[in-house]
């Protein structure tokens, strides 16, 4: 028990004089109650409001003063308060007299010294007007609520002015612009109005839709001028409140308007809040029953609607109208008989037990025998079910015509013998089972199918017999479906799936499942046909497919490639040519600026014709001079070369088997190779991570390659290189093999680098083998072909060595026929700054007839392979067939059909490829020409 709070009594000083002051002359009720409920202190409005002087009532209780429920409230109320020791709101209800009044309580907790809670405070306001106005407004919303769907905006606009005092009142809906609106009611005058689609800019209404409540109390004109439709009826002032959807969508607006000022705002906009509940409902329902009725009328299921008293039709959809043969208005003139066959049970006394039962509250779904208009019977699968539209209680009926099925359940029953003799000898396997899933049937080809006999499964369930367990739950789900429901998505349909045989081996089927209604319920058919040949078939078909794109995009990318290498290698001779002669003269000059510039010129130029190269090599243009190499000893020393172009954060392993067998290989392509992934595997781990390089001896069985995508089969040298970095993406490995493909940054790649790797690799008879993951690092692996005999411990890398050219003066007379203007006229200049005389042609005809007419007026001859009409190989040998020993030289920017052993075993002197090696060619023309002068 808590110790009493002293009753303030006299005050004790000039602050609590005028705290009681304050008490004393508040309009509100203010009291403080001990902890046991007594009252210690009550302030004058609480003796004025109960007529008790506050000596009475000091020191009694609630239940002491008040009836036994309203004091139990007001107990509750406090004792809430103290125990949270936080101010709380509360509605409480007293009886003064007869008359109950309802007051908005405020009440929070008094605390002394030491924290803890001593007494609960109430400060009491009289709220009873407020609430008797909710109440009014209420009852008014009801009797709007109780208006018919035709009628409901009406009554709103209607009320609203009587509630309101208002003059003017109207409801209106957004349109689909989103910019105008249409009034559904307005009342004006004391009468409805017509309705009218007015535009919101300017408007009060502006201010409303979408937002919230808006008033304007006087000088609606002033302050909106444009709205012409409101100034038409001589409204002043407006109140307006928006409308919304349950998911928040903006409706429309109610508003009202007097034509002399409106007061009141909080009270205008507590009853407009009541009445939008209302108009916004009633819009809602409007737009369900709008798309009620689209889904109705485009439904392709015939739906009847019946009266749920009398079972009489009251609606009907345009499908019902178009499989009964009748139009709507003859459909809702006709009885439950005449949609019967009139037979036993399609009669309408069983229609009218099956709508009983219905209306019941009992879903109905059963199949039914009809007459249509030209009296011809047909069968629906019907589905009866007790359903509200439109706030009245109705029976939908839907029916789905099933004529066909019927028909064709009765010619499988009336062919059952044939049907015996079909599934007997038939190639795909034929079970059949009942709605439980329990075979009934299984025929010869379902027991050399499944390995087991028909006595073995008859009576077993077919999902434990031949569905592996992981997928049984979907099957028992979609059968279950069925027998609820009477539809199934696996009907009728051909599905893929997998079954199993006794042995447990699972196998790729192709399944079609369908269900014959019988007189001891649904059986389910299942036509079953190993697929297991035709799938392996595909699959092969598939691969071949891939191949071949794959061989033909490579094809026709080398055919690219080698077109714009033959260009560009006759625009390299010129350009490359010009500046050695214009070096030479720079140092004649002793211009050492112009021959630095020309320097750096010259370098750009044989960095393009290194990626010429590179793309030659791509398309197998340029080929290399293979040997036999022992790649342990090739690769040992330029891994060291390799390992210096790598930053120190690369950790670089390397794993070389020795004693491995020789391969046919250009060395320096080779080098070229390993040097190219090494670099991309670098980029490709950001300049950190571990490179992995190891050489060893592989067999490889129906593999395919990761770029020509051909089989892999045989005994391979494997040169391997791994990284951790984090692996090729899918999109990007079906191009990495392209030319200029390349996901590094513009200016840091050429995309070169993979096409070039699979163009020597593949010219060697090799493959290229991809294993990559995301974040699980890339491996490419470098199958070359074994040769047999020599090992790489018998084998000697080859030795070359570059002899200086000498250069002289030369004498004698040159023919150049070359059909590219520019290359011809750099090679005059060339041979004659040697000291040549020399004439060009560029029309390979014109030059052989002069060659064939006089082949000794000449000593040496210089022939382009690729020009129109004549190739260069063919004019060689009219001029040799003239003049045998006339030393013709033949040059070429890209020829992938030419060997320069096979272009000499035909008189010709030597293959040169474009751009031009001036020192070769000075060679030969010593050679020849000083010996013939000497000669």
């Amino acid at each position: 028990m808590s110790q009493p709070m002293p009753i303030l009594a006299a005050p004790q000083s000039a602050a609590e004089h005028q705290l009681r002051q304050i008490v004393d002359n508040s309009s509100a009720v203010i009291y403080v109650k001990d902890l046991d409920g007594r009252l210690r202190l009550v302030n004058r409005t609480f003796e004025q409001l109960f007529q008790l002087r506050s000596e009475r009532v000091l020191g009694r209780t609630d239940h002491e003063l008040f009836p036994q429920e309203m004091a139990d409230v007001l107990r509750a109320n406090d004792q809430r308060v103290a125990r949270s020791g936080e101010a709380m709101e509360f509605e409480e209800c007293v009886l003064l007299g007869k008359e109950s009044r309802t007051y908005l309580s405020s009440k929070f907790p008094l605390f002394d010294d030491a924290g803890r809670v001593t007494a609960v405070c109430g400060i009491s306001t009289d709220i009873s007007s407020r609430k008797n106005l909710e109440d009014a407004l209420r009852h008014v919303a009801l009797g709007v609520s109780a208006a018919t769907s035709g009628e409901v905006f009406e009554a709103i606009a209607r009320y609203m002015t009587r509630s309101l005092g208002a003059d003017f009142a109207f409801v209106s809906r957004i349109n689909a612009d989103g910019r105008s609106l249409t009034t559904l009611a307005l009342y004006y005058g004391g009468k409805l109005h017509s309705n009218a689609t007015y535009q919101i800019m300017g408007t009060a209404c502006e201010e409303v839709l979408g937002k919230a409540f808006h008033f304007v109390p006087s000088g609606l004109g002033r302050r909106y001028p444009s709205d012409q439709t409101l100034m038409a009826f001589g409204v002043d002032s407006y109140a307006g409140y928006p409308l919304f959807s349950s998911d928040g969508r903006p409706l429309g607006l109610i508003a009202a308007g007097r034509c002399g000022p409106l007061e009141e705002p909080d009270r205008i906009e507590s009853v407009l809040r009541i009445f939008s509940v209302r108009a916004a409902a009633e819009i809602e329902r409007l737009e369900a029953e709008a798309s009620y009725r689209a889904i109705f009328d485009s439904s392709e299921d015939a739906i009847f609607v019946h009266d749920l008293d009398s079972r009489a039709l009251v609606d009907v959809n345009p499908k019902a109208c178009q499989s009964y043969g009748y139009s709507h208005a003859e459909m809702l003139k006709l009885n439950l008989d005449d949609f019967s066959a009139g037979y036993t049970p399609y009669t309408g006394k069983e229609a009218a037990g099956y709508l009983a039962r219905a209306k019941a509250g009992e879903t109905q779904r059963f199949e039914w025998h009809r007459r249509n208009r030209d009296g011809s019977l047909h069968w629906d699968e019907v589905l009866l079910k007790r359903a509200t539209i439109g706030g009245v209680d109705r029976i939908l009926a839907f029916a789905r015509e099933i004529t066909q099925r019927k028909e064709a359940e009765q010619a499988l029953r009336n062919s059952e013998m044939q049907y015996r003799a079909i599934t007997n000898t038939a190639l795909d396997c034929f079970i059949g089972m009942d709605e439980r899933g329990r075979v009934l049937a299984f025929n010869p080809a379902a027991e050399q199918c499944f390995g087991m006999t028909r006595e073995e499964v008859l009576g077993r369930l077919f999902l434990e017999l031949f569905i592996p367990e992981r997928f049984r739950v979907s099957y028992e789900r979609g059968i279950e479906h069925y027998l609820e429901t009477g539809q199934g998505s696996f009907l009728g349909k051909r599905m893929e799936v997998v079954a199993q045989r006794a042995t447990g081996e699972e196998f790729p089927a192709e399944l079609a499942l369908t269900v014959v209604q019988g007189d001891e319920g649904p059986r389910f058919i299942c036509y079953l046909r190993d697929i297991t040949e035709r799938k392996q078939a595909e699959t092969e078909r598939v691969r071949l497919e891939q191949q071949l794109r794959q061989a033909q995009r490579m094809e026709a990318i080398g055919h690219l490639t080698g077109g714009i290498a033959h260009d560009f290698n006759n625009l390299l001779t010129s350009m490359l040519g010009y500046t050695v002669m214009a070096q030479e003269l720079a140092e004649q000059l002793h211009d050492e600026r112009l021959d630095k510039y020309l320097a750096r010129v010259q370098r750009s130029a044989e960095k393009a014709r290194d990626l010429i190269q590179q793309m030659l090599t791509f398309s197998r243009g340029s080929r290399g001079k293979p040997q036999a190499v022992a790649l342990d000893l090739l690769l040992g020393d330029f891994i060291k070369l390799v390992e210096s172009t790598l930053p120190a954060s690369v950790e670089l392993e390397t794993e070389l088997t020795h004693g491995l067998p020789q391969v046919l290989v250009d060395p320096v392509q080779l080098e070229q190779v390993l040097m190219n992934l090494c670099i991309n595997a670098r980029d490709a781990m950001g300049s950190a991570g571990r490179l992995r390089v190891s050489l060893g001896l592989e067999d490889r069985q129906v593999d395919a390659c990761a770029s020509c995508q051909q089989p892999v089969q045989g005994s391979f040298v494997a040169l391997t290189v791994s990284d951790s970095g984090p692996g090729i993406a899918a999109g990007v490995r079906a191009h990495m093999f392209e030319p200029f493909f390349s996901t590094k940054p513009s200016g840091q790649g050429s995309g070169m680098g993979l096409s070039m790797v699979h163009g020597i690799v593949h010219e060697y008879g090799g493959h290229i083998q991809l294993e990559t993951a995301p974040g699980l690092g890339t491996t490419f692996r470098i199958l070359i072909p074994a040769l047999s005999g020599l090992s790489s411990g018998e084998a000697k890398l080859p030795v070359s060595k570059l002899q200086p050219l000498p250069r002289s003066a030369l004498q004698g007379r040159v023919v150049v026929v070359d059909d590219d203007q520019q290359v011809a006229e750099f090679m005059v200049e060339l041979l004659e700054g040697w000291g040549l005389s020399v004439q060009a042609f560029c029309d390979a005809e014109q030059a052989s007839a002069l060659l064939v007419a006089d082949p000794y007026a000449w000593d040496f001859v210089i022939l382009d392979q690729s020009m129109p009409r004549l190739s260069g190989l063919q004019l060689a040998r009219r001029v040799l067939a003239a003049r045998a020993d006339l030393p013709i030289v033949l040059y070429t920017g890209f020829s992938d059909a030419l060997v320069e052993a096979e272009v000499m075993a035909q008189g010709l002197k030597a293959l040169l490829s474009k751009p031009l090696d001036q020192s070769r060619l000075h060679a030969l023309l010593c050679s020849h020409l000083l010996t013939s002068l000497t000669g």
